[in-house]
């Protein structure tokens, strides 16, 4: 009996491990179950849009699921959009179209590759120690399955309400945690729309106010966050790499301090022609620089430099630049920069944020205003510490997995894996604690690759174990039978 192999996700992570080890694996043996999720899609949160406006954030040319061929996406776009070039930013929808194709083109192939390969549309909710080996899966129904092997590839955590926000607010539907998944539904009851708050201001939420004053052409929207800036643009035509930056990789290196790696990067951003050229320069060295910083400096950067970071790394595309742009002056759009006091309820349950400005926030009597609609879009949860995730408190609960201590996902080896002595894999999101660059999809594709490496290498070393014990125990039956002597 070959390995019992569990994926377990729904989006992009998930994809990228299946394809991995479905094209790469040429007679593993094992059998691969993936617990795709009861949406059975493989899109994931981040791909799902059906809106062409909401484009991806990296050029076409690096969103390719296998490392050998990085451009295989530009060659699928330009089946649908035959101009399509390498440095545009083209829809998300389009790359959940690549994806699912990918997919299906795998699993169709697994057969002649010798893979035995399932794919149940199902959530798993639970995963234990088996005290028999392995592990053990419940999905939402109650029914257990079992696994040698699991990958954990679910993404982000679902969104957790700020804490100033009101129950009465969240089950009146005036205050949104899932916004996207809001958008979809029925809106029908908010067609008198005028004022619309956006808690946040980076990616998403420039996706979630184009959407919103799109569909509702009367509405206002205000974007609030602790620093009130959108995220920088890129450029229309990409720039290689700035040069000569081996000797400030060098110096990073040599002297893991916050402060002075923050003046360094500042001064060679200042020298550079473009300083997005240095931000993507130090991309491919990021993780590792993250690793050699000590528990305070990442803290550190977390609360003073993290919105700055991601503001010049994640950034938008030139077209949605420009359309922010016409929305502000249109005085459709606004950003500020506040910090949430309060929340009340008011007149027709109507929101009533109370926030604080300047520098010191606190050294002023807060600002009162009333909204209809308060979506909510601060970017992606991955703190492990307090999430009620099913499945990751199973893993954190039954001693499977450990929190980040700055909750930035769970603990893992360089590798992806959650206990050294464990076959258990995760990637993606709840990798930030290790990687802090780990969502991107270029990161993405390089963890897979590694979980997928693994994974096989495990399955090849269980099979040997197995086939050797059935030597030993038919060598054994053999030598126990009477001699017959020959007459």
């Amino acid at each position: 009996m070959g390995t019992t192999v569990a994926i377990i996700g729904g989006g992009a992570a998930a994809a990228f491990v299946i394809t991995e080890l479905l094209e790469h694996g040429v007679g593993m043996p094992a059998e691969l179950n993936w617990y795709s999720g009861t949406r059975g899609g493989t899109r994931g949160v981040a791909y799902g849009t059906p809106v062409d406006e909401h484009l991806l954030n990296v050029r076409a040319t690096a969103m390719g699921l296998n490392s050998p061929e990085p451009t295989e996406f530009l060659e699928f776009a330009r089946q649908h959009l035959p101009d399509a070039r390498a440095g545009d930013f083209l829809p998300r929808r389009l790359y959940g179209d690549y994806l699912e194709a990918r997919v299906s083109r795998a699993l169709e192939g697994a057969s002649f590759r010798g893979i035995r390969v399932s794919r149940l549309r199902t959530e798993i909710e639970r995963v234990t120690a088996d005290p028999e080996g392995g592990y053990r899966l419940t999905d939402t129904t109650g029914y257990p399955t079992r696994a040698d092997v699991v990958v954990v590839a679910t993404g982000a955590l679902p969104s957790r309400p700020l804490p100033q926000a009101r129950d009465e607010l969240i089950d009146a539907g005036r205050y949104v945690l899932d916004p996207w998944q809001w958008l979809s539904g029925n809106t029908l009851s908010f067609e008198r729309l005028r004022k619309v708050l956006i808690v946040g201001s980076g990616l998403s939420a420039v996706d979630l106010a184009l959407s919103v004053t799109e569909r509702w052409p009367q509405v206002r929207v205000t974007l609030l966050s602790r620093r009130g800036r959108l995220p920088a643009a890129h450029t229309g035509e990409a720039k290689a790499p700035t040069e000569g930056l081996e000797g400030l990789v060098d110096e990073l290196r040599a002297d893991p301090n916050l402060r002075r790696w923050a003046r360094l990067v500042r001064e060679h951003c200042d020298e550079a022609d473009d300083w997005r050229t240095v931000v993507d320069s130090l991309r491919h060295t990021t993780p590792e620089l993250w690793r050699l910083l000590d528990a305070g400096d990442r803290r550190r950067f977390l609360r003073h430099l993290r919105g700055i970071w991601d503001g010049g790394r994640h950034r938008m595309p030139p077209q949605v630049a420009r359309r922010m742009v016409e929305l502000i002056a249109d005085r459709r759009i606004e950003v500020r920069a506040g910090r949430i006091a309060s929340f009340h309820v008011g007149k027709n349950k109507r929101p009533i944020l109370a926030y604080t400005t300047g520098p010191t926030h606190d050294a002023e009597a807060p600002k009162v205003e009333s909204f209809d609609l308060v979506l909510q879009a601060v970017g992606l949860d991955t703190d492990t510490r307090a999430t009620r995730h099913p499945l990751v408190r199973s893993l954190v609960d039954g001693g499977l997995a450990a929190p980040d201590t700055l909750g930035l996902g769970l603990v893992t080896d360089a590798q992806g894996r959650l206990s050294p002595r464990e076959a258990l894999w995760t990637l993606g999101a709840l990798c930030r604690g290790r990687d802090w660059e780990s969502t991107a999809i270029p990161e993405i594709r390089q963890q897979a690759r590694r979980i997928a490496v693994q994974v096989f290498q495990h399955c090849a070393a269980q099979a040997e174990t197995e086939r050797t014990s059935r030597l030993v125990s038919r060598w054994a039956s053999r030598s126990s039978e009477p001699v017959t002597y020959a007459q």
